[in-house]
């Protein structure tokens, strides 16, 4: 009995087999045969998490003054309010609606981890019911009020309903008629009740006092994108009902407390009570970030000069946004460990030593191919050459004792680096920048001490007055008597004392120092024949300029602190094998990071094949095809083009291709093309002019304006 009628009306259930989750460790290895592959993996995510770390520190620490202000105005605002319509402080309060005006600048992409924190501390130490509002969600009054009644009414903490003793009734928000009068009601059913404040437990473990009127805060993130309309009956809204709810506003403000003004009028504006608070500036935080994270010896990665400026252009010239540096650093960071196999010593010194003692003969040629390393052989004896590129024992001691030094370049390096900063920052015209990132800049490029801008500055040192000099070098000695600094830098210290003694000490500052040459230099005779310039020249030379004893010192002083930043201010890139420590690409941050959309749609429309991977489009990009997407050719067709283009040479030059594609023969009368062809030349004539290529013009009937050239 044949069986091909039960098969095909039987149901086969087939189990999917289980996916198998890809391992982050496998993207690391290039080669099968790479053994430092995990190792590397291992040391990016401890590095990362280490970073991390102290820059959530820091954020926390920077926002901590403006944060307790904040939680300090809303614990005030409903200290007052009462049921009790009788109450003189309360009618004398419901008039105006309590708001805090959160200036939190332009770097939009850092306000949500900034709201996201302030929200979490309201919670914990001020009021479990807090409403978030942002301005893509609120385009009416009607979303503005369902937002904010589910949030307040819908918290899973409020669903507990611990106040009340035996009713687990659950509020339904669906059912509800989200309005103020509904809002007003659920909360005197809640709170208006005889009974003595309770406590619940925060997150943290400490006792949260669930005072009988906690207050209802509501967070507008984005008070500028809010529409006017929208945001005048909301705060109408709130002022008819604070007689029965203890609403507290937090306005999120990017730009300053005027946008309110702007926003509202008077009539509505005066129904705030607004208290100003200034969150501390984004460049603020990136400095306190380079400083703590990047400019220290504690963690061994370290940004190349140009990563460094391309990540601090980005932030001062695009969008002010630490989160976005700091997403570069991360990527920097994630790509030095991915293409760098000698990155696998990028680790703390006394890790990075056991793991040369595991590197094999692969892992040691690495090492050998590096720049610095071939430069370093160079400059060693023959012997020692040969024993560095063919014995591999002998080039992991080498290897240990490089890491060695460079631990302990980074040591003075950044103390000394301080210290200079302390020097040039307030001298006239800033040569060397105002900040320790700018001084930290131009050292990564290249010897500082042979640049114009550094021998400008100690040639401003050279002309400063005796107190001036004292205090900078007291600030030097300051910095250099914290417990991070190395023994080698031990003395520098005392040195600097030494010279502020004999600062302290000058007595007479008219004493000159007298010319030690006897007189029958100076009577030397001169040249018989010469003219006036020469013989003025050489008079000038001769005489010998007489300087006072504080100048003798200062000179000495200025000297000293030339020299010593000259030794261990050398750029990172003199180093042997810095490649471990120093991520490079630019161009990797460049691509990834600060993404160029007109290169891309340029290349999408010339090369298809790019992103496609169609192989019928391979091999196209440099002619026009017939082959290629409709909006490609008109495209390229317009390339061809000069300053105004006619349409109806446009829409004939592409019918001729697609016949030629579609191997049709051409159109007995040009004057009626077919229809469907030119609704697919519209089509894409509209795409090219969407995406910026083209505009319309009035100069000539039928004809557009070409908006770039040069194939771009």
């Amino acid at each position: 009995m044949s069986t091909a009628g039960s098969v095909s009306k039987a149901c086969f259930v087939f189990k999917s087999k289980q996916k198998k989750v890809a391992n982050p460790e496998d993207y690391f290895c290039h080669d099968t045969s790479d053994s430092t592959a995990q190792t590397r993996h291992r040391a990016f995510h401890t590095l990362w998490d280490e970073l991390n770390t102290e820059i959530q520190i820091l954020q926390s620490d920077l926002n901590t003054r403006i944060f307790d202000d904040l939680i300090q105005f809303t614990q005030n605002a409903s200290s007052k309010f009462t049921f009790d319509p009788d109450d003189s402080t309360h009618q004398r309060v419901a008039y105006e609606i309590p708001t805090a005006a959160l200036v939190t600048g332009v770097n939009m992409p850092d306000h949500d981890v900034m709201f996201a924190n302030l929200i979490s501390l309201v919670r914990e130490k001020v009021s479990l019911y807090v409403a978030v509002l942002k301005s893509n969600d609120c385009p009416n009054v009607k979303s503005v009020m369902v937002k904010s009644i589910t949030q307040l009414m819908g918290n899973k903490d409020m669903m507990d309903d611990s106040i009340d003793d035996g009713d687990n009734t659950t509020v339904n928000i669906k059912k509800i008629n989200c309005t103020m009068s509904t809002l007003a009601a659920w909360y005197a059913d809640k709170f208006n009740k005889p009974s003595s404040p309770k406590k619940k437990r925060s997150s943290s473990g400490e006792g949260i006092e669930t005072s009988r009127c906690p207050p209802l805060v509501i967070v507008l993130e984005d008070l500028e994108g809010f529409p006017p309309h929208v945001l005048q009956d909301f705060v109408l809204i709130c002022s008819n009902h604070l007689t029965d709810l203890p609403i507290v506003l937090i306005l999120g403000i990017a730009t300053a407390v005027t946008a309110v003004h702007r926003v509202l009028p008077h009539s509505v504006s005066s129904l705030l009570c607004i208290e100003r608070f200034q969150a501390p500036p984004s460049t603020n935080y990136l400095t306190q970030v380079i400083n703590k994270v990047l400019m220290t010896p504690r963690h061994p990665f370290k940004l190349d000069a140009k990563v460094f400026q391309l990540l601090l252009d980005i932030f001062l010239y695009h969008d002010f946004s630490v989160l976005n540096f700091i997403r570069g650093l991360q990527f920097g960071l994630m790509d030095h460990f991915y293409s760098n196999p000698v990155s696998c010593l990028c680790c703390p010194l006394e890790d990075s030593l056991e793991t040369v003692k595991t590197l094999n003969h692969q892992n040691l040629e690495e090492m050998r191919k590096t720049a610095s390393f071939r430069k370093y052989v160079e400059s060693q004896p023959s012997k020692d050459q040969i024993l560095l590129l063919t014995d591999d024992k002998h080039l992991k001691k080498v290897v240990a004792d490089l890491l060695y030094s460079m631990d302990n370049y980074h040591r003075c390096f950044f103390p000394m680096l301080d210290c200079l900063h302390c020097l040039v920052k307030k001298l006239p015209k800033h040569p060397l920048g105002k900040q320790v990132r700018e001084v930290y800049c131009e050292c990564l490029k290249g010897n500082i001490s042979e640049t114009e801008a550094y021998k400008d500055a100690f040639s401003l040192l050279k002309a400063m007055s005796k107190d001036e000099m004292t205090i900078l070098l007291h600030q030097c000695i300051d910095r250099l008597a914290q417990e991070d600094v190395p023994e080698e830098l031990k003395s520098i210290p005392n040195n600097l004392r030494e010279f502020v003694n004999r600062f302290e000490n000058l007595e007479d500052l008219t004493q000159t120092v007298g010319d030690t040459t006897g007189d029958d230099e100076n009577t030397e005779a001169l040249p018989k024949k010469t003219d006036m310039h020469t013989l003025r020249k050489t008079l000038l030379e001769r005489k010998k300029k007489k300087l006072t004893v504080y100048e003798v010192i200062r000179t000495d002083t200025v000297e000293y602190l030339n020299e010593i930043c000259s030794k261990y201010l050398a750029c990172p890139r003199s180093q042997p094998l810095h490649e471990i420590f120093y991520y490079d690409s630019a161009s990797e941050i460049r691509r990834h990071i600060n993404g160029a959309p007109r290169t891309a749609i340029q290349t999408a429309l010339s090369n298809p094949y790019f992103y496609l991977q169609n192989p019928s489009l391979q091999g196209e990009s440099n002619s026009v095809s017939p082959a290629l997407p409709d909006v490609c050719i008109i495209y390229k067709l317009h390339l061809e083009c000069g300053r105004l283009i006619n349409m109806y040479d446009w829409l004939q030059a592409f019918i001729t291709l697609i016949h030629t594609r579609e191997g049709a023969e051409e159109e007995e009368d040009p004057k009626q093309p077919d229809k469907k062809l030119q609704a697919r030349f519209i089509r894409a004539v509209s795409e090219l002019q969407f995406l910026g290529f083209i505009k319309p013009t009035k100069r000539k009937t039928d004809h557009v304006a070409r908006l770039t050239w040069g194939g771009c």
